[in-house]
């Protein structure tokens, strides 16, 4: 293995333990990817083995349907990276979680779409739900295409959320910012009704702001 593919196992090792710490995936739940677009190659965590434990030897590569490497078996759910990534060529890394907040949602089939958050609104503008699919199967990614060719990250129905990125800080940071938000409506309507921003005032930020998701977006 070169050292291209070792640093693709350190950052993969990295970032599980950082999504370990912070409650993000568990040890049955969860398993992050990277593909090296030119060798088309996939590196994508184990099966079963708490995140934080995981060191370069387990990390499990995948050519095509084959393991060709890493010392455990590749997650179960490597079908549904492969999908990912598939539908968006200009991203390189998967995260697919069970983080709570998000998952809450996806338990109830339900796509987000808050009003009262800036970094929401800018981020994501909505985050749309897909019905079930089978987990293990290709049938997990159904509708995936559709639903992440202009949204970074989506939920799965009953199961949890996947988000993709260029990078896996990218594909990170979002889940991260995503649950963050959630965590604090949820909070806020503990406290009292919920205030949202005018309706003409998030159209101008979806439509002026430079790093809105529609002018991220706009081909």
């Amino acid at each position: 293995m070169g050292s291209e593919g070792k640093n693709f196992k350190k950052e993969i090792v990295f970032y599980a333990d950082l999504l370990d710490r912070k409650g993000l995936v568990n040890t049955l739940e969860g398993n992050i990817s990277i593909l090296d677009r030119e060798k088309d190659e996939l590196y994508i965590t184990p099966s079963g083995i708490r995140k934080c434990f995981l060191n370069e030897d387990m990390i499990a590569v995948m050519k095509g349907d084959k393991q060709t490497g890493g010392s455990a078996k590749r997650s179960s759910e490597y079908l549904l990276h492969v999908a990912a990534l598939k539908a968006r060529p200009d991203c390189n890394a998967v995260v697919h979680v069970h983080a709570p907040y998000l998952t809450a949602y996806a338990y109830c089939g339900k796509s987000i779409k808050l009003k009262c958050s800036t970094t929401f609104s800018l981020v994501f503008e909505e985050i749309p739900c897909l019905p079930y699919g089978e987990a293990g199967t290709i049938h997990i990614a159904d509708g995936i295409e559709d639903a992440i060719k202009d949204h970074d990250l989506i939920l799965l129905g009953n199961h949890g959320c996947v988000a993709v990125g260029k990078t896996m800080e990218d594909a990170v940071k979002i889940v991260e910012a995503a649950e963050e938000v959630l965590k604090i409506y949820h909070l806020t309507k503990s406290i009292g009704e919920v205030k949202n921003i005018p309706d003409e005032k998030l159209e101008s930020l979806y439509e002026n702001h430079p790093s809105s998701r529609r002018n991220r977006y706009k081909k």
